[in-house]
């Protein structure tokens, strides 16, 4: 039967179909009584938490085979990609650089690409990994990040500048309130980036933050 989901903090529309038991995010994403979530986040990797989704009955699939023999039928898996970008301290991407992706029970291993690209197509289920990426000359330097997955909220938000600052390697938290913290944090940035330094959250610094955070693949 058909339901209603209310999108909590860390839900994808991957994640949600996988609940739901569709193979297919899009066949709920794309349903004519989801146009106002489609509205409000029209991007479907970014869900802003409160936003109903309309979950539709699933229609079985038909297949017509010759009988008397053996059929072999693929499922497709739902995956979700993680796709980021690794820096040092300095800003520099850390191009070429071995690392090691850990998502639930699985390890993925690979080499970051020229931009300090990591992507990996993962299981779409779990809400925390880890990235090990080993820096140095010779490989000998480990740098470890924490990764939420599915935790970035719409530029749009208050929560979603402040995630992206964050990742941008300004510190602020992510309250959905601009704080003393996420004031000094704005003015860093938009000192460093030529824009008004008025610790201010403007439209200018909210697509200029955005323009950023997506050119660094987050």
């Amino acid at each position: 039967m058909s339901t209603t989901h209310t999108v909590q903090q860390g839900d994808t529309m991957v994640r949600i179909a996988r609940r739901y038991g569709f193979r297919s995010w899009e066949t709920i994403y794309a349903h004519p009584q989801n146009g106002a979530l489609r509205q409000r986040c029209p991007d479907p990797d970014l869900l802003l938490p409160g936003v109903d989704v309309f979950i539709p009955d699933k229609t079985p699939g038909r297949f017509v085979r010759p009988v008397n023999e053996r059929h072999t039928f693929r499922v497709r898996a739902l995956t979700a990609k993680l796709r980021l970008v690794v820096r040092d301290e300095q800003g520099a991407p850390l191009t070429g650089k071995r690392f090691e992706l850990r998502v639930g029970d699985r390890r993925h291993d690979g080499t970051t690409g020229d931009d300090g690209l990591v992507e990996v197509a993962i299981d779409p289920d779990p809400t925390e990994g880890e990235l090990v990426v080993r820096a140095g000359d010779a490989g000998e330097k480990e740098l470890r990040w924490r990764l939420k997955l599915g935790h970035l909220d719409p530029l749009d938000t208050v929560s979603g500048v402040q995630a992206r600052l964050a990742n941008l390697g300004f510190k602020t938290p992510v309250t959905g309130e601009v704080g003393q913290e996420t004031r000094r944090a704005l003015r860093s940035f938009q000192l460093l980036h030529g824009l008004e330094a008025t610790g201010g959250l403007d439209e200018a610094t909210r697509a200029k933050v955005g323009e950023l955070h997506d050119r660094a693949g987050g």
